[in-house]
């Protein structure tokens, strides 16, 4: 549960909640930005287990090392460009700052569901990914081999919708 709060941006309770079936509380979409960086900042550590420097952090963000603790204290929001390159720094998908907790955790849960109908139908996989026929030595591609095949053209095509995403783009469905 903690790697899939961290990955989502939400509480452990709030993911409990949800994969109850449940609705976790609601907050204004200011509060869940601030709470989101806040989280951030604080579930992103080092090898150490400490948060990154602030000074680095406002290196990367190119505000104060003062606004930025206010920012990562959830005393500040940050703006679109901010919230991009936080994102970006910490490698999280573009919307983690804003996803409402049912989208953020379906986010997080479209890769497992995604593998797991790879493991079970690497061929079914292949072709709901447009991958017509594949040649060469395709008689002799095993059960793993075509399960390999899946999960690097399902990475291609989550690779190829974020650059999307990141460019404005269509293909906002499978960003991350």
């Amino acid at each position: 549960m903690p790697a899939l709060s961290r990955a989502s941006g939400l509480p452990e309770e709030d993911v409990e909640t949800l994969l109850a079936g449940g609705t976790p509380p609601d907050v204004e979409p200011d509060v869940r930005v601030r709470q989101r960086v806040r989280f951030l900042y604080e579930s992103h550590v080092n090898s150490d287990g400490q948060p990154k420097e602030i000074r680095d952090l406002a290196d990367v963000i190119g505000q104060t090392t003062t606004w930025t603790r206010k920012l990562v204290a959830g005393e500040a929001k940050p703006n679109l460009m901010v919230g991009h390159l936080l994102t970006k720094y910490y490698n999280v998908a573009p919307t983690y700052l804003a996803d409402p907790p049912d989208e953020a955790l379906n986010r997080e849960l479209q890769r497992p569901l995604r593998d797991l109908e790879i493991e079970v139908d690497p061929s079914q996989a292949l072709k709901n990914l447009g991958v017509v026929h594949v040649a060469g030595r395709s008689a002799d591609l095993t059960n793993p081999d075509l399960t390999a095949l899946a999960r690097m053209v399902a990475s291609i095509a989550e690779d190829l919708a974020e650059v999307k995403f990141r460019l404005g783009g269509e293909g906002q469905e499978g960003s991350r």
